[in-house]
């Protein structure tokens, strides 16, 4: 289903990547017809779309209901789980905590956290921070994910038990996709800030880009109203399931967020970390953060539908090219609910997807 959702944003650049280059020529009717009949022809509760482009908000198209069963829709304001695209926020607050001066990029991690260990002792000592944000410490995709999901333990006592997750290549030898090393990089931030992570997330981002609507605990959810209900699927029918409780996991994929904020984050990113006349991110920290440090195989003997040379990870971002054209996003997995962020910058363009089923 993630492979859908990613489709979802490659159409959207069909509509508008090249035309959006003016205010000419842009159909925001036709787009907004074509996913309302997708999301009913894929049977997907709701989703809720928005399209950035030179700094606005250009179009939001907001499709089906909240909870199946239930008459109400969602808006720009409704509220999704955005799991993994808490990532960029995650390696975002630690490039802030590198421009003033409070740690390294290449600091290792043991540094910070003493118990830090990994299935080597050679490895445990020498990874550094750059490597738990660009899932090459040598773990296998989603390995020790069973340790935290739905688990009760703090992150601290998660990040004890990461030691007996077996290796899956070698060190810095290959990717795999680490929520662990997130978990990890949340409790680095906590422990050099002397503040949580979501302290640190709402201090340094959401209140200055004015994301008001952004949570990060499901126990803020009925104070600020107006939320989607996750949906599993079974037998070919949708049902609405429990918000499962991140809280202690937040770093990796805690945000709660809606098209309007999150329209707020893509701006702020595609204009290079600044926020009105305030520089949040420098010019270097932008760079690193998009810059390949883990790199995926492309095919370069043969075409493809992307015109795609390369596809890699930066820090809490994905890096490919796009017909010519860098792309830089991520996409999130909830129970019950998908979500995925695409930037253009050459094009000065932005896509959210949020929707609540999968």
């Amino acid at each position: 289903m993630k492979n859908i959702f990613y489709l979802i944003v490659l159409q959207l650049f069909l509509f508008t990547g090249l035309q959006a280059q003016t205010e000419l020529g842009i159909d925001l009717e036709e787009i907004d017809d074509y996913y309302a009949k997708m999301v009913t022809d894929w049977d997907i509760p709701s989703a809720s779309i928005g399209i950035v482009k030179d700094g606005k908000l250009i179009f939001t198209g907001n499709y089906g209901v909240l909870e199946v069963g239930k008459k109400e829709k969602p808006n720009e304001n409704t509220l999704y789980a955005i799991a993994s695209n808490s990532k960029a926020f995650t390696s975002a607050i630690i490039g802030i905590l590198v421009q003033e001066g409070k740690l390294n990029w290449n600091d290792k991690v043991k540094k910070y956290l003493p118990y830090f260990a990994l299935y080597d002792p050679w490895v445990s000592d020498n990874v550094t921070v750059r490597d738990i944000l660009s899932h090459r410490v040598g773990l296998g995709t989603f390995s020790g994910d069973n340790i935290w999901y739905k688990s009760t333990l703090s992150a601290e006592a998660i990040i004890k038990h990461i030691k007996y997750v077996p290796k899956a290549y070698d060190f810095r030898a290959g990717y795999g996709y680490s929520n662990l090393m997130y978990i990890t990089a949340g409790e680095l931030i906590k422990t050099i800030t002397g503040k949580s992570w979501d302290v640190n997330v709402k201090e340094l981002f959401l209140d200055p880009l004015d994301m008001n609507r952004t949570i990060s605990s499901i126990k803020d959810l009925d104070d600020k109203g107006n939320y989607a209900t996750p949906h599993a699927r079974k037998d070919n029918k949708n049902y609405a399931i429990p918000w499962a409780d991140w809280d202690n996991v937040a770093a990796t994929g805690g945000l709660i967020s809606s098209v309007t904020d999150i329209s707020k984050w893509m701006i702020f990113n595609l204009n290079n970390g600044i926020h009105g006349k305030d520089t949040i991110l420098t010019k270097t920290t932008r760079n690193l953060v998009w810059t390949p440090h883990t790199n995926h195989y492309v095919d370069h003997t043969s075409k493809n539908d992307f015109d795609r040379h390369f596809n890699a990870y930066g820090l809490g971002w994905g890096l490919s090219d796009y017909h010519g054209r860098m792309k830089v996003g991520h996409t999130g997995g909830y129970d019950g609910m998908i979500t995925a962020v695409t930037l253009i910058p050459d094009e000065n363009l932005g896509v959210v997807v949020l929707t609540n089923g999968v």
